[in-house]
């Protein structure tokens, strides 16, 4: 009898352990820890209701391209997923191991009408998932709720007169052409620069785009694709990922440090001097790149911007348009306005200039590249250029799930009582104060809330710190709230 229930209990654990978890259907993508909340045996019933998805929004959908990054259950789920789409009886092409803006240039380029990447992009090893896009655009938010309520009621197509047609394209060899043949004057380029490839995607790209540029002062760090991410995490924008590149910056010719994350789809970089650059202060680079041969173009930006950022658009003759925070409301807002350049606090850049207008990390260094050598400055002496100011980073605080938006509805109703404060309540609510600006909002994708804050001075900064913390201090530790705010 023991033994019975026993095998009972076992196969009900088993059941659990390897279910599709809610939590993996997030605002932007279909993203979880494999076998604990992701199962890579349900992948089958995923792209299923993904298939379902699909054709609901598009009957003409018939082929859809599928890519996967290096991670070392991507081919596994790969296998379920191709299963899944071919038994909808839609056809697909997979494109092998590639960058995620290896699979949108697909999208833009080959006979497909839809794309799915398996990729956790930054995340750490033992995390995959999917992203996924209808056409050329991203699904995201309510469209992500609608697969999961496929996926949770069984939804599948039961009409199929055929099973779809399986083809394998290297995507690989077009991806790096095209980006060659867009940058001939690159060739040969004498910068001497380190490019952190993090042993991810986009080791399947820059070895050979560095070998048919004619770089040979560009040196590649950890190009080997490799799921388990040996050395680091594969998320650039943290520096303690970029130490490596901050040594070889430090004892080698080499004038900038780039860094790519998982799927290659964000782009960092670091000055010579070990400085990690912020992604608004990036994209005032490329402001100023654009504005000479497009006066009055629209660039978009999340809410999360800077001063710097913001002053630049306004002094170059620029449109700035804020975009929540999330690189697909970001995309969806720069496709709203036409805008012709994008880009958010983690790195991820658009350009719609010349290139497709999706995020793409490589295509986003040729461009910085290209900034240097029109130039001939360094990256200091551009960031240079740009307003000063005082600036924290994103600040993250653990809170309950349910408690996110009641702690930014209470510092929304703080602010309010202040008098002459500008508030922009696009995402979480931004405060303009006389010297500065503080936001608060709550994340998409974690049980956290995230401020952030910009001044002219240090002291100003403080100011905002503290005007903050009297609003939060109800619902933290002061302790905590204190350490985490760096208030003495």
């Amino acid at each position: 009898m023991k033994s019975l229930i026993w095998v009972v209990l076992s196969c009900c654990f088993w059941q659990e352990s390897f279910a599709m978890q809610d939590t993996i259907f997030r605002e932007y993508d279909i993203r979880g820890i494999v076998n604990r909340e992701l199962s890579i045996e349900k992948a089958y019933d995923l792209a299923r209701a993904i298939a379902v998805y699909f054709i609901e929004k598009n009957p003409a959908v018939t082929t859809v391209a599928v890519g996967m990054d290096g991670r070392i259950h991507s081919a596994a789920i790969k296998e379920q997923l191709c299963k899944g789409l071919l038994d909808s009886g839609l056809d697909v092409t997979f494109l092998g191991v590639c960058p995620s803006p290896a699979l949108y240039f697909a999208l833009h380029t080959l006979p497909v009408h839809a794309g799915i990447m398996i990729t956790a992009s930054h995340n750490p090893k033992e995390y995959n998932g999917f992203k996924i896009c209808l056409g050329t655009d991203s699904v995201s938010g309510k469209e992500i709720a609608a697969i999961k309520d496929l996926f949770k009621s069984g939804a599948h197509r039961t009409s199929i007169s055929k099973k779809g047609i399986y083809q394998e394209y290297a995507i690989i060899e077009p991806y790096v052409t095209m980006l060659v043949e867009k940058f001939p004057h690159l060739r040969g380029m004498n910068i001497p620069a380190v490019i952190d490839c993090g042993n991810g995607a986009a080791g399947t790209v820059l070895p050979e785009l560095v070998k048919r540029m004619g770089w040979s002062q560009v040196h590649l760090l950890y190009p080997e694709v490799d799921g388990t991410y040996p050395h680091h995490e594969a998320d650039p924008t943290v520096a303690a990922n970029m130490v490596d590149v901050k040594k070889v910056l430090a004892t080698t010719p080499s004038v900038v440090g780039l860094g790519l994350d998982g799927d290659a789809d964000r782009m960092a970089a670091m000055t010579k001097e070990g400085e990690l650059v912020v992604g608004d202060r990036l994209l005032a680079l490329f402001a100023q790149h654009i504005a000479p041969t497009h006066p009055g173009a629209a660039v978009v930006f999340d809410v999360n911007a800077s001063m710097v950022l913001i002053e630049t658009l306004k002094k170059i003759g620029l449109r700035g348009c804020m975009a929540s925070v999330g690189f697909p409301l970001v995309k969806a807002r720069a496709k709203k306005e036409n805008a012709l350049l994008a880009g958010e606090l983690s790195c991820h850049f658009l350009f719609k200039d010349r290139y497709f207008g999706y995020d793409d990390g490589i295509y986003s260094a040729l461009r910085l590249f290209e900034i240097l050598v029109a130039t001939g400055k360094t990256l200091t002496e551009l960031l240079a250029t740009l307003p000063s100011t005082v600036s924290t980073p994103a600040i993250r605080m653990v809170c309950k799930e349910e408690d996110k938006k009641k702690i930014v509805r209470a510092v929304h109703e703080y602010l309010a009582r202040k008098q002459g404060l500008e508030l922009i309540t696009i995402d979480g609510v931004r405060a303009q104060f006389p010297h500065g600006w503080g936001i608060i909002r709550a994340s998409n994708t974690e049980p956290k809330i995230m401020v952030r804050f910009e001044a002219d001075t240090v002291g100003h900064v403080h100011e905002l710190k503290q005007e903050f913390y009297q609003a939060l201090v109800p619902f933290f530790d002061e302790a905590y709230l204190r350490t985490r705010l760096e208030l003495a």
